[in-house]
């Protein structure tokens, strides 16, 4: 029970670490929460948590074999990750200032299908190559320590559950209507920010990976 218990800890504070180091997740999800709303954001952050599940398929229950029988199947997550990356990059790079007759909820900055939003989050995590090496390799010392079927299944659970809370509490921040109508007047500028990582991220992806 003890190395259950040593086994659990480790891999609840390696993930811990990796999900809230700055990365593509975070900045889609600070991105379409100032430009959609709490809502969207929140949408975003549960579409990155459902990404999470995917990534712990992979790796705890045994598919991370795909990956050493077809290599470029990380070639096709590497580019396709960039591609999203960037599309979502020059879209944020041309956000324009809302006029004065512009409310939070109109033009550029209108709410997002909650659907929409939440495809957009699972695309973003699901062509992360980086976050799916990440969760492999973290998945795979799991199972060289000798977790039981039942450890794995509730270390996954808390990994998709805590990505997603994360992420959520990332965009139910942002989204305060305090907190969001002070950040409206430099919306575009923070939109254009955003773009400027998320295409420096999709460069760093294909140039560095």
């Amino acid at each position: 029970m003890s190395d259950s218990w040593a086994i659990f800890g480790a891999v609840v504070a390696a993930h811990a670490l990796g999900v809230s180091s700055p990365g593509p997740d975070f900045a889609v999800v600070v991105r379409q929460t100032l430009a959609h709303g709490r809502r969207a954001g929140i949408a975003t952050a549960l579409g990155i948590g459902s990404g999470i599940l995917g990534h712990v398929g992979w790796g705890m229950f045994g598919l991370g074999w795909a990956v050493a029988r077809a290599p470029m199947l990380l070639e096709v997550l590497r580019y396709g990750g960039a591609a999203v990356l960037l599309w979502i990059g020059v879209k944020a790079l041309r956000s324009q200032p809302l006029s004065a007759d512009d409310g939070p909820r109109t033009g550029a900055h209108a709410e997002a299908a909650p659907l929409r939003a939440w495809t957009l989050g699972l695309a973003t995590n699901l062509l992360n190559a980086k976050a799916m090496l990440f969760f492999v390799a973290l998945c795979s010392s799991v199972i060289a320590a000798g977790a039981t079927p039942m450890l794995r299944g509730l270390l996954g659970l808390w990994m998709v559950a805590a990505t997603a809370a994360w992420f959520a509490f990332v965009a139910w921040t942002i989204g305060h209507p305090a907190v969001r109508r002070r950040l409206l007047a430099h919306a575009h500028r923070i939109d254009r920010a955003m773009g400027v990582i998320l295409i420096a991220l999709a460069a760093w992806v294909v140039l560095g990976f």
